[in-house]
């Protein structure tokens, strides 16, 4: 397990050009925009406008601030309000953005649908959470919570992660959040060949 912070973070442009993304974690470690098999990231949104294209990435997008935004993928309407409403699209699907109430900040998992598959689950308030066995990281969103395991355990704070090393490894771990805390956890499935 490696505790990650916003000094491990890399900040680099949008695919597009309209805006600026922080990478929280990509895999395997050191990839590219153009080469990576999963990819973490946090983001404002200060604008309405359309979103980068992405051939064969699938994606989840959820809320870390503000008062949401509108997607539209394929004329589909997509509400991203709360943390519990999290937009999964496919990154080549023609998709745009409509802040409902001013800029936001989202957490974005990007995932190479030809390697690997991916879920996204939020945990919110004061609570256990056993990881699951293909939990590759989990975010601190708000607050702060102690994830604990046999050989290692880290305190985590809003904007802090931890990357679990092995896709066994997460399984090893249980997270303690406070009643203030938001989580996100970050599952990933290799395809067989």
């Amino acid at each position: 397990m490696k505790k990650l912070t916003p000094d491990n973070y890399r900040s680099m442009p949008w695919k597009n050009g309209a805006g600026t993304t922080i990478e929280i974690a990509a895999f395997p470690e050191g990839a590219t925009i153009s080469d990576f098999t999963w990819r973490v990231s946090r983001a404002q949104v200060v604008a309405d406008g359309s979103f980068s294209h992405f051939d064969g990435i699938d994606r989840s997008l959820a809320l870390l601030d503000g008062n949401g935004m509108r997607l539209l993928v394929n004329g589909q309407a997509l509400l991203v309000d709360q943390y519990h409403n999290i937009a999964i699209f496919a990154g080549d699907a023609e998709t745009s953005a409509q802040l409902l109430d001013g800029p936001i900040s989202d957490f974005n998992l990007m995932t190479r649908r030809s390697l690997c598959s991916h879920k996204l689950t939020h945990w919110v308030g004061q609570a256990e959470h056993k990881l699951p066995t293909n939990s590759v990281l989990l975010y601190c969103a708000k607050g702060a919570g102690m994830i604990i395991g046999k050989s290692a355990h880290h305190e985590l704070i809003a904007d802090e992660a931890v990357q679990f090393v092995s896709n066994q490894e997460g399984a090893e771990f249980t997270l303690h959040s406070r009643a203030d805390s938001v989580f996100y956890c970050v599952q990933i499935t290799m395809n067989e060949h």
